[in-house]
């Protein structure tokens, strides 16, 4: 698994140009409740990326967080992730990784 650079946020914009990466099978982030990812996809499919969830409530798993990206210029974002009910280290698993790019920001 690969843990991907997180890009900061200042009050004045981003304090050095993003970094995206292209997406892997599965991958990871840090996360501290403050991250979002911006997912886009250049592919003539859409895909799904999911994050995955570690909480439970009554005993049961609180389900993975599943996002759609639409075909060729799709984009989306996802985010923050609450720490009780996501991981310190953020799993993100993909449909498919062709063509498809990501890169988290970390709120001030």
């Amino acid at each position: 698994m690969a843990l991907l650079t997180t890009n900061s946020i200042i009050f004045s914009g981003l304090n050095t140009e993003s970094v995206y990466v292209a997406a892997a099978a599965e991958q990871t982030f840090a996360n501290t409740g403050r991250e979002f990812l911006h997912i886009k996809n250049a592919s003539g499919s859409s895909i799904t990326c999911t994050i995955t969830t570690t909480a439970t409530t009554g005993g049961l798993a609180v389900a993975d967080n599943i996002i759609t990206v639409g075909a060729t210029t799709g984009e989306q974002m996802a985010g923050p992730f609450l720490p009780g009910v996501y991981s310190a280290t953020g799993t993100i698993t993909w449909s498919a990784t062709t063509s498809v790019t990501v890169a988290v920001f970390q709120l001030p």
